[in-house]
Formats: C-alpha cells, sequence, structure tokens
C-alpha cells in the first residue's frame, strides 16, 4: 500500500515537472491565455454588456404603397387601415425618386403627400426615407433618366436637387421626426445600377439636408452585417435591420444556390457589438425587424409551406420576443402590407398580433 501511495506521488510529481517545464515555453505560455481569452471574453461581455428590455417600447411600422400594390393591393386602403384599425404611432415611409421624378424637373409628389397629410392628421411620428436607395426591393429607385446622364457628376446634381425639392416640399409637416437619408447604402444587397453609392455623394446628401431642415437624420445599415459606426457618424441616428430566418443565395458563396439560413446570434450580441463599435444604443433605431417571409418569389405568392419556412406564427412570436430581449427603445416592424394580405385571405394572425402591440 505504501509503495503503491509513493509510485502515484512519484508519477504526480513527474507530471508536474513536465507542465512546469512545458509552461517555461513562451509560446505555450501565449497559446493557453488566447485559449482563456477566447472562452471567458464572451461570458464576460455577456455579463458586463448584456442588454435589459425596455419599458414603453415605441413600435412603429415601415409602409411600402410600392409594395402594397405588388403584392395586389390597393395601397390607400392599406395605409388607411394601419393608422385607425392597426393602430400604429410611428412610421417609417418611402419616397420613390423613381416615381416622384419620372420626368426630369417635374415631381409628382402626391403619394408620398397623401400618406405624409394623414400622418399629420393623426399627429403621428414619421421618418421618411429619400436618396437612390430606399426600402424594398430592388433597393435602388432612380428614374429612367437619371441612369442615362452622361457622368456622375450630373447624377450627383440630379440626385442633390431632388434631394432639395423633397426636403423643402415636405419640411413645414410637423408629423417628420427625422430623415432617412438613403438605405442601407454601402450594404451590397439589390439591384442598384451604376454608379455605385459612394461615400462622398452620402455626406453630401446628408450635408444638404442639414442645411435646410433642422430635424436629425437618419442613415441605414445592415444590423447582421454592416460595420455601424462608419455609417452612424454620417448622421445623427443610425437604423438597422434584425432578421432571423432568410432565404439568400450569400453573394454568390454557394455556387449560386440560394438557400434558407438562420443567423446563428443571439439576442444579446446587438448590444454588445453597439458597444464595442462605439454606437451609443438610444442612437440606434430597428428600423426593419423581419416580420414577413423571405423566400423564393413574392410573398403573395409563395404557398404556405414556403411561408413558414421564415415567417410561420411561432416565428413572428418568437422574433418580436427577441427584439424586445435586445434591449433596443424603438422597433419598426417590416410586412405590414403582407399582414393585411394575410387577414383578407383570412388569416389575420399576424394583423392582430401586431395590432395588440401598438394598442
Amino acid at each position: 500500500m505504501f509503495n503503491h501511495k509513493l509510485s502515484i506521488k512519484k508519477q504526480l510529481d513527474k507530471a508536474g515537472s513536465l507542465i512546469r517545464r512545458l509552461f517555461s515555453l513562451k509560446i505555450i505560455r501565449v497559446v493557453f491565455i488566447i485559449l482563456l481569452t477566447l472562452i471567458f471574453a464572451p461570458i464576460v461581455l455577456f455579463i458586463t454588456l448584456r442588454p435589459k428590455v425596455q419599458s414603453n417600447i415605441n413600435y412603429g411600422v415601415t409602409f411600402s404603397d410600392k409594395y402594397a400594390e405588388q403584392i395586389g393591393l390597393n395601397w390607400k386602403e392599406v395605409y388607411i387601415k394601419t393608422l385607425d384599425d392597426l393602430g400604429t404611432k410611428n412610421l417609417r415611409l418611402v419616397a420613390y425618386w423613381d416615381e416622384i421624378e419620372e420626368v426630369k424637373d417635374n415631381y409628382d409628389y402626391s403619394n408620398i403627400k397623401f400618406q405624409l397629410d394623414e400622418a399629420e392628421k393623426r399627429n403621428l411620428n414619421v421618418i421618411l426615407s429619400i436618396g437612390r436607395k430606399v426600402p424594398r426591393y430592388p433597393e435602388c429607385f432612380e428614374p429612367i433618366w437619371w441612369k442615362e446622364l452622361p457622368s456622375n457628376n450630373l447624377r450627383d446634381q440630379a440626385l442633390l436637387e431632388y434631394i432639395k425639392e423633397t426636403v423643402n416640399t415636405f419640411k413645414d409637416y410637423k408629423s417628420i421626426k427625422m430623415w432617412q437619408v438613403e438605405n442601407e447604402p454601402f450594404w451590397p444587397f439589390g439591384v442598384c445600377d451604376s454608379p455605385e453609392i459612394k461615400k462622398e455623394t452620402v455626406i453630401k446628401e446628408v450635408e444638404l439636408t442639414k442645411s435646410l431642415d433642422s430635424r436629425p437624420i437618419l442613415v441605414q445599415d445592415s444590423g447582421e452585417g454592416g460595420l455601424w459606426k462608419p455609417t452612424y457618424k454620417m448622421g445623427d441616428y443610425l437604423g438597422i435591420s434584425m432578421y432571423r430566418k432568410i432565404w439568400y443565395d450569400f453573394w454568390g458563396v454557394f455556387f449560386g444556390k440560394f438557400i434558407y439560413f438562420q443567423y446563428p446570434l443571439s439576442h444579446w450580441t446587438y448590444k454588445i457589438k453597439a458597444n464595442l463599435v462605439g454606437v451609443p444604443m438610444d442612437k440606434i433605431i430597428i428600423t426593419e425587424l423581419q416580420g414577413e417571409p423571405w423566400g423564393p418569389g413574392i410573398n403573395s405568392e409563395l404557398s404556405d409551406e414556403e411561408r413558414d419556412k421564415t415567417m410561420s406564427k411561432n416565428d413572428f412570436l418568437s422574433t418580436i420576443s427577441y427584439a424586445q430581449k435586445s434591449g433596443f427603445k424603438d422597433l419598426y416592424l417590416w410586412g405590414v402590407e403582407w399582414w393585411y394580405f394575410e387577414k383578407l385571405q383570412g388569416n389575420s394572425f399576424y394583423w392582430d398580433t401586431a395590432k395588440a402591440l401598438f394598442k
């Protein structure tokens, strides 16, 4: 028994000696420290930076008259129902340049003016999105004549003239609380003709808007893949998307094959990212919270099976819960037009669930 204990002691001493010799090597110490950091850094970050659910969250929606028409709806009917039945108090509205200035220097603001007039009557809060790239696919909505201009300088001049005309036309509307200048201008998604959107041009758009009106300016970035800080520094607020499940080909990474994909991000990663890149949480607005399917076709034509792959009833509830736990104060849901489409088809779940939030 004594010899057995002595043998164990010798083995332990030998093991301890080997470990000390191993850790005497600088490279081993460095690797060990790196491994400890990788293991414990996320835990420390979560404990110190984890978000808290905000009280009195400001819920809103992005509304697109163009998209409502694309899925076969009367956009004015959907819009009025959004205001009076759904009951939202916060709106992100979109000015589509290709419709407004279809003919150069001939401006038709009738669609967006109708929306703003109705918002004004109800004392609502509006973020008005303006620029080349604005919400809804294909993202860029430039007039045909603009694309045919012979130089980038002339195209920039025309864009800035449109921004000037638009801001001057609507700056007397009290319902407009914020201007959004461009939508994810540096995020490579959408079908945007050349030239690419340059940082210098967006800066000129922002500076021009600021010179015409004192209200704050929001610039949008991708919540999942954007850098955030460079985009935020261009304006006063940062708008970000928040998606859970998508259908996409990731810029050819999968050799052109579209796949269903769920972002492997926990709700707390957004706040940690905000802290790490240096963007204040109270300056970030979730302007595009997924609230509709993302599949191989326009939502009005997808089968129930295809829709449920990215936005089932459970997905809708869990996405709202996910956003609430992320710690942001302002949440603008994406998909109000589709909720109304589903309601007309006999499925009022999405409309009624959102309605409970806004009430």
